[in-house]
């Protein structure tokens, strides 16, 4: 195997490719790039193998050639050299030659390194085919709904299926899903499918929303995995199984108190008194009545603040409810809206965050008990 390739393009593909290859493994094959070059295309494979992705450099694309002086093959090179070599490499093209199947030589005609690698054939086989429902998507679409889910995910292992987003599809809109038992966060998308259900990592998606660029992504959606295509790369991610929770549930249908404020201003005023709160706690407290809108946190170690919001609306009664600050401040962000409407059912039920003008995306937040 050989190829002379434009570094920065190579290196483009490997740092996609990084993503899914992981600093320890007890596969030491998946500490590799799986490379594989034919008459068309250059294959870049990397995985952990819950993670995989793929991405391939064309040999010529438009009127531009990319990859010349090449010679089929495939070989397997340590990602975390290969990638800082071709990343401090100063030539604009650098030269991959598989010398006996067990030395890459890399250069770019100035610098020269010798790298051991492996045969091809020992890398772990993996099921790449493409199957499953189909969505489609905007990139802007599709970063949009996991930046307003993801951040509600559990970040804990301890039940699995809460560090997912469970996206399911009635053939009209997408649902997308996430909760840490403590929060959620929905957010409903018009496309057009048969209907499915999956869990999904939201590792994956979150990786997958910072690789797209302008590429419009098609998600497949099969029983045990789930693939999003988009540009040349390809990203294959094992699903969750299990019965993600009745999220319905968490929701309350009546609203007797209803706040609407700026977004900006209220988080501001919101990390201000915070600033006294119990670190490990982050709680704020919110009373309302019709002469006021106040936010406060009180410790008896640490002191009190508290500050008066200026710009609101507000209907219902003297009410008064505690939650923890990180939490609000993160729905509230999500709406990406300049004001919000938080509705209340009641001290201890828990509360709703949305955009006034849009009711595709609803945020819930459990509150908690204070003492003051």
């Amino acid at each position: 195997m050989k190829l002379t390739v434009d570094r920065i393009r190579l290196l483009k593909v490997l740092t996609t490719v990084n993503v899914a290859i992981g600093q320890k493994s007890p596969t030491p094959a998946f500490l590799n790039f799986k490379l594989e070059m034919n008459d068309n295309e250059l294959t870049v494979l990397g995985s952990d193998n819950d993670l995989t992705i793929k991405s391939t450099l064309p040999v010529v694309e438009g009127d531009k050639t990319i990859i010349t002086d090449y010679r089929v093959g495939s070989t397997l090179i340590s990602a975390k050299y290969l990638i800082e070599i071709i990343r401090k490499l100063e030539g604009n093209n650098v030269t991959i030659e598989i010398i006996d199947d067990v030395i890459a030589q890399i250069s770019d005609n100035k610098s020269n390194f010798k790298l051991n690698s492996m045969k091809a054939e020992e890398y772990p086989d993996l099921d790449l085919t493409v199957v499953g429902e189909n969505v489609f998507f905007k990139a802007d679409e599709f970063k949009k709904v996991i930046a307003q889910t993801a951040f509600a995910a559990s970040t804990k292992e301890v039940r699995l299926i809460l560090t997912a987003i469970n996206v399911k599809s009635d053939g009209t809109n997408a649902e997308f899903v996430a909760t840490d038992s403590y929060r959620l966060a929905k957010k409903v998308a018009p496309i057009e499918s048969n209907p499915f259900e999956s869990n999904i990592p939201v590792k994956a998606l979150v990786e997958v929303s910072k690789l797209v660029d302008n590429d419009d992504v098609t998600l497949y959606v099969a029983p045990n995995k789930a693939i999003f295509e988009f540009g040349g790369t390809r990203v294959y991610s094992r699903v969750i199984a299990g019965d993600f929770p009745k999220t319905s549930r968490m929701i309350p249908t009546n609203y007797p108190y209803q706040l609407k404020v700026n977004a900006n201003k209220f988080i501001d005023a919101m990390a201000r008194v915070s600033l006294l709160s119990i670190e490990r706690e982050r709680i704020v407290k919110l009373s309302l009545s019709d002469n006021g809108v106040e936010v406060s946190s009180k410790s008896e170690q640490i002191g009190s603040a508290n500050e008066q919001i200026e710009l609101y609306e507000y209907n219902g009664g003297r009410f008064d409810i505690s939650f923890n600050v990180d939490y609000v401040t993160d729905a509230i962000k999500a709406t990406q809206s300049e004001d919000v409407l938080l509705s209340f059912a009641g001290e201890m039920n828990a509360f709703r965050i949305t955009a006034p003008e849009d009711d595709s995306l609803v945020q819930i937040i459990t509150p908690v008990r204070s003492y003051y």
